[in-house]
């Protein structure tokens, strides 16, 4: 993504490495803080391109929770489906031996009717005869005629009571294969939707992988331009001397840096989560107790310097939340009055009080975190004929 402009800036780093070798004045200086607001500005690109890849990333993983749910229930369909498949299975194999040991019965019973059919066929001519001489009157015969009747309706009703079992069993079986039918159907619609569903996610966790990937890229870009960053500011100071504090003062504006050698601007101007921000962040590794300078002649017109608090993980009040701060007046320039704010200060600088006039490069305190703050670095704001919020203004375009 950003191989040409590596290279680009590679040479150009070489180039003012070259010059700066040799010489050093306000261009150059004015030149290489140009090249690092460009390579924050850069930098802040990727690490908003970098947020959105995380925001994809996350949602890109919720979509993968979904749809891994989806298949668990799927899954468990089919488990359902499958047991009550075996259960049907089960019970159909039950009615069957059910059946195979009625249809024993009915045929043990058939065969042994037929033979007393057979008997009384073979003997009909003579059979009430025997009946009647086997009787010792009349009445005796009609007990053992009605006894011989009453054996076969018998015979008969055990027959069609079987029959009946036999019949609600292989109703039941049609039913119950019926079923089996349905469930064999319906499994084979769960195992495509699960089919489907393993697609989606085989495509969901290819873009995923995608989108970290550009994620890791993004991240080595912008460590990258971080490294160049670091480069140039010690390209920079090397460049104007640990005596010549002069070299940072921006031809344009006439104003010096506040914090020599640290140019990383962490938040800008702008919105942000919390409100408004009215001022710009300088922090960096490193950056804790380095001096603060006043960007240019001014007078302190407030100051607090009793604020304690130095912890960088919980935050505080004092000082109405700037912590350590001094507010300097810097005078009429082309036509406005300049103000400018410097705050979470470790340290006011001693000599710094409320009327004490000051010179550029003077310096006014030590980069902390008191306050309102959770890391350190130092708030700068610069106002306009003013101090109230509409008086703020970007001062990134007062340095670069």
């Amino acid at each position: 993504m950003y191989k040409i402009f590596k290279s680009v800036i590679s040479v150009m780093m070489c180039a003012v490495l070259f010059v700066t070798a040799y010489s050093f004045d306000f261009t150059v200086s004015a030149d290489i803080q140009g090249d690092i607001a460009k390579l924050q500005q850069q930098s802040k690109e990727i690490q908003a391109e970098i947020n959105d890849l995380k925001k994809q990333k996350a949602s890109q993983q919720s979509v993968l929770n979904a749809i891994e749910k989806k298949i668990a229930n799927t899954q468990a369909q089919i488990r359902a489906c499958n047991n009550q498949i075996s259960s049907i299975n089960a019970k159909i194999n039950e009615n069957k031996a059910e059946i195979d040991k009625n249809n024993a019965e009915i045929a043990s019973t058939k065969e042994e009717f037929k033979k007393r059919i057979r008997a009384i066929y073979m003997s009909n001519s003579d059979s009430s005869v025997k009946i009647l001489l086997g009787a010792e009157n009349f009445a005796d015969y009609l007990q053992l005629a009605q006894m011989t009747a009453t054996v076969s309706k018998h015979d008969k009703a055990i027959i069609e009571k079987i029959a009946d079992a036999v019949k609600a069993l292989e109703e039941k079986n049609k039913e119950n294969e019926k079923l089996i039918e349905n469930q064999v159907s319906i499994r084979a619609t769960v195992e495509e939707a699960l089919k489907g569903l393993e697609g989606e996610e085989a495509e969901a966790e290819k873009l995923y992988n995608s989108i970290n990937k550009d994620q890791k890229a993004a991240e080595s870009d912008k460590a990258y331009i971080e490294k160049l960053i670091k480069e140039k500011e010690a390209a920079l100071f090397s460049s104007a001397g640990t005596g010549n504090i002069q070299s940072f003062i921006n031809p344009k504006s006439g104003f010096m840096w506040p914090v020599p050698g640290y140019f990383n601007i962490y938040s800008g101007w702008g919105n942000r989560s919390g409100g408004m921000h009215y001022g710009i962040d300088i922090s960096q590794g490193g950056i804790y107790g380095k001096p603060i300078v006043a960007i240019t002649d001014g007078t302190v017109y407030n100051a607090y310097s009793g604020c304690p608090h130095r912890d960088k993980k919980s935050r505080c009040r004092c000082g109405s939340g700037w912590g350590n701060y001094v507010r300097l007046y810097h005078g009429v320039i082309k036509g406005n009055d300049y103000y400018a704010m410097y705050a979470h200060m470790d340290t006011v600088a001693s000599g710094i009080y409320v009327g004490k006039s000051v010179k550029q490069g003077d310096v006014i305190g030590y980069v902390g975190t008191t306050g309102d703050s959770t890391g350190y670095h130092l708030h700068f704001g610069i106002s306009i004929n003013g101090t109230g919020r509409g008086n703020w203004v970007n001062p990134t375009g007062y340095f670069f």
